[in-house]
């Protein structure tokens, strides 16, 4: 890949981890959601959603996502054949696969809009948590 080729937009590269992100509980953002929008759209940084205490989500902008989008595919176009760019050409394509699949809207819907018993009722650890 050619070093000149691809631009990275100035406000991605003002992206954080999302262990240095503001994080906002689920309880917060079904209380105050609009303004918590409003601040990843405005501050061009996004927020990390908490569930139950851990992070569950990182959310950004709609630009800050097409952004994203756009450098894959430039990426892709470059066919690379260094591992770390087919990797992470290979990851993204599995989570957009995901995000499309069936009931994923309704899925997203109920994580961040359900009631606490509710997501309690259905919550699973995941492979990464600890086990208690």
């Amino acid at each position: 890949m050619s070093a000149g080729k691809i631009t990275i937009p100035e406000d991605l590269l003002h992206l954080k981890p999302s262990s240095a992100l503001e994080s906002v509980s689920m309880s917060k953002l079904a209380r105050t959601g609009t303004s918590v929008l409003q601040q990843i759209i405005t501050t061009t940084q996004a927020v990390t959603i908490k569930v139950q205490g851990l992070g569950a989500m990182v959310t950004l902008s709609q630009h800050q996502y097409d952004e994203m989008v756009e450098l894959i595919r430039l990426i892709q176009e470059e066919k690379s054949e260094d591992g770390f760019t087919q990797a992470l050409s290979q990851q993204f394509d599995e989570l957009v696969s995901r995000m499309n699949q069936p009931g994923a809207t309704q899925a997203t819907d109920a994580a961040l809009f359900g009631d606490a018993a509710t997501l309690n009722k259905h919550y699973k650890p995941g492979t990464t948590e600890a086990k208690a």
